[in-house]
């Protein structure tokens, strides 16, 4: 501290350029701080120079990141300095201690909220999205895009359905899938009406769907095979919509 005194009111040398130390008291601005930046600066143009850095930077992009770094550090060190307890006095070493391991977890579990409540939010984003390209899928369908069904016994204990083939229409078994699932897991949040959630057999084995194909989809709802196998007179009927359905992988929960 002298030697910051003597070099801002009397006359003194200033920093040592082999034993640099910042005046922590001080912003980065003080003569004496300021002048230890400067006296890095040199040394950074000096090292650039020797080695053949590749890229090249204005003093002042260099000082910026200089005071940014000094003023993280002189945040450290405030931190750790003894602070007035209840009592008057000032905190011992161990109680400095413990009230820095205090912050750092206070600080750490802050994060961790904040880094839950992030990404809590994405997934219900990621779920809404899902869920609303599954019912665009399904309303574009219509009635007449979705496969008729028999019941059959299971093993003698279940009711099931087996879900007849649509050879037309592109494979959607998985979409459908999961949202059968979803009614049977959620039964208790979906509408009451329509059908009783119960389970659906999808296979090939399964008999053909006597319903004809819908006109007017867009391409990427139909078979790509089965479009391949008509004539151009049977496409032009089908009146294919020039709509642009952009398909989604939905991911299972």
């Amino acid at each position: 501290r002298e030697d910051v005194y003597s070099y801002e009111y009397e006359d003194g040398p200033g920093p040592n350029c082999k034993d640099l130390a910042f005046d922590l008291r001080y912003g980065s601005k003080s003569p004496w701080n300021d002048k230890v930046i400067g006296l890095l600066l040199e040394e950074l143009r000096r090292r650039g120079d020797r080695e053949n850095w590749p890229f090249q930077r204005s003093e002042a992009y260099f000082r910026e990141i200089l005071q940014e770094r000094y003023k993280r550090l002189r945040t450290i060190w405030t931190a750790a300095q003894p602070k007035v307890t209840a009592k008057g006095g000032l905190e011992t070493p161990a109680e400095v201690e413990q009230r820095l391991i205090a912050k750092k977890d206070e600080v750490l579990k802050a994060a961790r909220q904040y880094t839950r409540r992030k990404n809590s939010k994405t997934d219900e984003d990621e779920d809404a999205s899902a869920w609303q390209w599954l019912q665009q899928l399904v309303g574009t369908l219509g009635e007449g895009g979705m496969s008729s069904e028999e019941s059959d016994m299971e093993n003698d204990i279940e009711t099931v359905l087996r879900v007849k083939n649509m050879t037309w229409r592109r494979e959607i078994e998985r979409e459908l899938d999961i949202i059968d699932h979803q009614r049977i897991v959620d039964d208790d949040i979906f509408a009451p009406q329509g059908s009783k959630p119960m389970k659906r057999i999808r296979s090939a084995g399964n008999p053909m769907t006597s319903r004809t194909e819908v006109d007017g989809l867009p391409r990427a709802l139909y078979n790509k095979e089965w479009l391949a196998g008509l004539t151009q007179r049977q496409v032009e009927r089908l009146s294919i919509s020039d709509e642009r359905f952009q398909w989604m992988r939905v991911a299972v929960v």
